[in-house]
C-alpha cells in the first residue's frame, strides 16, 4: 500500500511538471515571439494569430524564464533537485567527447541550413542587431539564454522528469514529440529536422546526465547559421 501511494504521488508530481512545461511553451509561443505567426486566406486576407513581435532582449529573457526557470522551479517544488533534471555537469568526461564531435558537425549543419531560402526567411530573428562583429558576438551570447532554456525544458525537465515513470526511451520520445510540435510555424525542413535532432540530443542527455552539452551543440548550430546568412555564405 505504501509503495502504491508513493508511486501515485510521484505520478501526480510529474503531471504538474508536464503541465507547467506546456503552459510555459504556450505563453512563450503566443506572447513573446520575435516574429508574428498568422494565417492568410483569399476571403479574409492576413490575420495575426500571435502577439506582436517583442524586442530581442525580451524574447530571450522570456525564454529563460518561461522555458527554463519556471519548469525547473516546478520540478523543484515537486521534489526534483536541479541535478536530477540534468542541470549538473553529469558525466563531464563523456560530455566533452560529445562536444568535440558535435560542435564541428553543428557548424556544418549551420552552413547547410543557411543555404535554405525558407530558413533565411526566418533567421536571424533580429538581423538589425547584427551589423558588426561586436554586435554579432553580443547577440550570440544573448542567444545562450534561449538555447540553454530550451534544452533545460526538453532534454532536462521533460526527459528526466518522466524517465522514472515511463522509462528512458518513452521519455525521450515524449520530449522529442513536444519539441517537434514547438517548431510548428517554422520552415518544414526545420520541423522535420527537430525529430532526429530531438532523439539524438535526448540520447546524449541520458548518457551524460546533463543538458549543457546538447545546449552548446544546439546553440552552435544556430549561431553558425546566423553567421553564414549574415555573411552571404548561402550557396
Amino acid at each position: 500500500m505504501r509503495n502504491a501511494i508513493g508511486s501515485l504521488a510521484v505520478r501526480h508530481r510529474t503531471e504538474w511538471i508536464m503541465l507547467s512545461a506546456v503552459l510555459g511553451l504556450v505563453a512563450f509561443y503566443y506572447l513573446t515571439r520575435a516574429d508574428t505567426i498568422g494565417v492568410s486566406s483569399p476571403a479574409r486576407g492576413w490575420t495575426a494569430m500571435t502577439g506582436a513581435s517583442v524586442a530581442a532582449w525580451r524574447h530571450f529573457v522570456s525564454a529563460a524564464v518561461l522555458l527554463g526557470l519556471v519548469p525547473v522551479s516546478m520540478a523543484w517544488l515537486a521534489g526534483r533537485s536541479p541535478r536530477s533534471v540534468g542541470l549538473g555537469l553529469g558525466r563531464w568526461r563523456e560530455g566533452l567527447l560529445w562536444l568535440a564531435a558535435g560542435v564541428p558537425l553543428a557548424v556544418v549543419a549551420g552552413r547547410i541550413a543557411a543555404a535554405n531560402p525558407l530558413m533565411r526567411a526566418v533567421y536571424p530573428l533580429y538581423p538589425q542587431h547584427l551589423d558588426g562583429t561586436g554586435l554579432f558576438a553580443a547577440y550570440a551570447a544573448l542567444q545562450i539564454l534561449y538555447f540553454g532554456a530550451w534544452e533545460v525544458l526538453f532534454r532536462g525537465v521533460l526527459l528526466f522528469g518522466t524517465e522514472d515513470i515511463v522509462g528512458p526511451r518513452p521519455a525521450n520520445l515524449f520530449q522529442t514529440a513536444l519539441s517537434v510540435t514547438a517548431h510548428f510555424g517554422r520552415a518544414l525542413t526545420e520541423t522535420f529536422s527537430a525529430l532526429p535532432a530531438g532523439l539524438v540530443f535526448g540520447a546524449v542527455a541520458l548518457r551524460t546526465r546533463s543538458v549543457w552539452y546538447t545546449a552548446i551543440i544546439h546553440w552552435t548550430v544556430a549561431v553558425s547559421m546566423d553567421w553564414f546568412i549574415m555573411h552571404g555564405v548561402c550557396s
